[in-house]
């Protein structure tokens, strides 16, 4: 396990906790652009996914099949459950979601990770940090696509020019591409192929202490860096998080290949979790935000306590619902599919009877 990169996604999945305790922070006088500053935690994640791919598939044969399975398997259980629950609060108390309605057609496309336009124009599916997700699994169709090369290097040239046309094909024809289209096609995207690149040259990193430290260093100004450019983005969506996010997990990577890495238990607990806090943490921060309103105890006082006390409890459900949901629902879908898998393997005639 690469202990840096776990600390970064523990870093990545705080930082987009503290973009949703904005409702919390009115009262001290800041404003959503303060908060929206930390939704670079995602373009950590995007950078560190390229990243993983490419560093788990190196020294061993995947297939396409195989590794779009082990993703929804990884992906797909927890996020479904959390969409449901969604749905099902929409149907029950449809005030309490705000925009989120309970659109049967808006649920499927939820389920199949397809970009689905909200009412208020917004590219949401019901679980709406589920956006993210809709461009992670179309990142994993590009990749599956990449492991018909063998060759490292020749996956990496082959996906990263493929994110790259998308971009630019995005770019030149989007006043003719539906929104779905669209979506799938911003330059955000790069941030994918970014981590691949990480991800090749990964094997060529120093392993000194001087090179730990000095990586160390320049990691810590990368992710100041990360945070502050937020706040001059570049026009037609244009990844400014790029080259930060980038460097932060390269610098994280030689860190550790000298020496350097951050073990402690509680940062590295909080990075395992990571996915399950980046899903629940929405339900906990809307929860603390009600509760604050309707008891009259949100005030410049007590708005820090607030913004606290949601950020450990969303820490809390997100390490409970990685033991007690994310693992076990993955472990029933895996073997859910060997079942299936064994199964058509031993009545290869099935088919012809049916």
């Amino acid at each position: 396990m690469l202990l840096n990169i776990q600390a970064l996604r523990a870093l990545a999945a705080l930082l987009v906790v503290i973009v949703h305790l904005e409702a919390l922070g009115v009262v001290l006088g800041l404003g959503k652009g303060v908060f929206n500053l930390f939704a670079v935690g995602v373009d950590l994640f995007f950078v560190i996914s390229g990243f993983i791919m490419v560093h788990t598939t190196s020294r061993r044969a995947v297939t396409p099949a195989g590794f779009l399975t082990s993703r929804l398997v990884r992906i797909a259980p927890l996020y479904w459950t959390l969409t449901v629950a969604v749905f099902a609060l929409a149907l029950a108390w449809p005030a309490l979601l705000g925009t989120t309605r309970a659109d049967w057609g808006a649920l499927v496309r939820s389920l199949a990770f397809i970009p689905g336009e909200r009412a208020d124009g917004t590219v949401r599916p019901i679980l709406f940090v589920g956006w993210s997700l809709n461009l992670e699994m179309a990142f994993y169709v590009v990749f599956a696509f990449t492991l018909i090369v063998r060759d490292v290097v020749g996956r990496v040239i082959l996906g990263a020019a493929v994110l790259a046309s998308a971009v630019c094909l995005g770019i030149v024809l989007r006043p003719y591409l539906g929104f779905e289209l669209r979506f799938l096609t911003q330059p955000i995207l790069l941030e994918f192929a970014a981590g691949m690149i990480v991800g090749l040259l990964y094997p060529l990193l120093p392993a000194s202490r001087a090179a730990a430290w000095g990586a160390a260093v320049t990691g810590g100004i990368a992710l100041i860096v990360l945070v502050i450019a937020a706040r001059w983005p570049l026009p037609g969506g244009w990844p400014v998080s790029l080259l930060p996010a980038s460097i932060a997990v390269l610098a994280a990577l030689v860190a550790e290949r000298g020496g350097l890495a951050v073990a402690w238990q509680p940062v590295q607990a909080i990075g395992a979790a990571s996915y399950a806090l980046y899903l629940t943490h929405p339900f906990v921060t809307q929860a603390a935000t009600i509760a604050a309103e309707r008891f009259g105890m949100l005030n410049a006082a007590t708005a820090p306590l607030w913004m606290v006390g949601a950020l450990g409890s969303s820490v809390a459900v997100g390490g409970l619902a990685h033991r007690q949901l994310e693992r076990p629902l993955g472990r029933l879908l895996q073997a859910a599919l060997s079942s299936a898998s064994i199964l058509s393997r031993r009545s290869p005639g099935m088919e012809a009877i049916r």
